[in-house]
């Protein structure tokens, strides 16, 4: 079943942007909602608007979160069972 939420791509910036970002996200809503894209980004699935999760990162260097309803990927690395499971 699919939950309520919408798919945010988070991009945290700074040094060690990234597990420190995934740290905190994990805390707030879970490893299951969460998903490395690249080097530099993350993907969440999440009820919460996009400047909730910006406060969250707001400690660090700062964050740039987007929300969006539509995507299109190709390649191995796109986590495609993942990003449908949460109805997009």
């Amino acid at each position: 079943m699919i939950r309520p939420g919408s798919l945010k791509f988070v991009v945290p910036l700074g040094e060690d942007a990234i597990p420190v970002a995934m740290r905190v996200l994990m805390e707030r809503t879970g490893a299951e909602d969460i998903r490395r894209f690249g080097p530099a980004a993350l993907l969440l699935h999440t009820n919460e608007e996009p400047s909730v999760v910006r406060d969250w990162l707001g400690a660090a260097d700062g964050a740039l979160v987007v929300e969006f309803e539509k995507w299109s990927g190709c390649g191995a690395e796109v986590p495609r069972e993942w990003l449908l499971a949460r109805g997009h």
